[in-house]
């Protein structure tokens, strides 16, 4: 598995598909999902108004983005009440996740969920409870051992984040040493274009 780690905003990785998520009771929309939604001209927020999306505990919406971020699609998890979200929930919902991505046969992923001391979740502790929760979707679904192997997956949560994701996927990867080899890359060691790009 490669994990990019990126200095960049979500919405400028280089990934086919942008996994990020919203709650059902936390509007306006904030943080990344805020931002995606600027970037799409207030089309999530059209959505809610229209209840076309809710933010419910495992509500899944899959978008085009239009070429207005760099990821080709957006898949929108929803995440119920913001004060149940912890890494208890995260841990919960990723199954759900991993089993959406192998439907989708998604290989080039950036993930972005809340965190923050509003949240109670630290970055790089969440991309550490992501990573270990991919992992087990090996255990979950052993068929598909090779699709998870070669995932790559971005975390790009602006400069002020880079040190902490780092140091969570660093933590990832010793834990993981045995049962899944990750490869990291930062900004100085970012994969050749060329093999970034798969079909989802």
């Amino acid at each position: 598995m490669n994990v990019i780690i990126s200095k960049e905003a979500v919405d400028l990785q280089e990934s086919d598909l942008l996994i990020t998520t919203l709650f059902r009771d936390e509007r306006p929309l904030r943080d990344s999902i805020g931002w995606i939604d600027w970037r799409l001209n207030g089309m999530l927020s059209r959505f809610l108004i229209e209840n076309k999306l809710t933010g419910e505990w495992k509500e899944r919406t899959l978008i085009p983005s239009q070429g207005r971020v760099s990821p080709k699609l957006i898949l929108l998890f929803g995440l119920g009440k913001a004060k149940e979200y912890s890494y208890l929930s995260v841990r919960e919902i990723i199954p759900f996740m991993v089993e959406t991505l192998k439907n989708l046969r998604a290989s080039n992923l950036c993930l972005s969920l809340p965190y923050g001391n509003e949240y109670n979740v630290d970055c790089g502790k969440l991309a550490e409870v992501l990573l270990e929760g991919i992992r087990d979707g090996m255990d979950q679904y052993p068929s598909d051992r090779k699709w998870i192997e070669s995932l790559t997956l971005f975390f790009g949560e602006g400069e002020e984040r880079f040190s902490e994701i780092l140091l969570g996927v660093q933590t990832a990867k010793s834990i993981l040493s045995d049962r899944l080899q990750i490869r990291i890359l930062t900004p100085s060691e970012r994969l050749p274009k060329e093999s970034l790009t798969r079909n989802i």
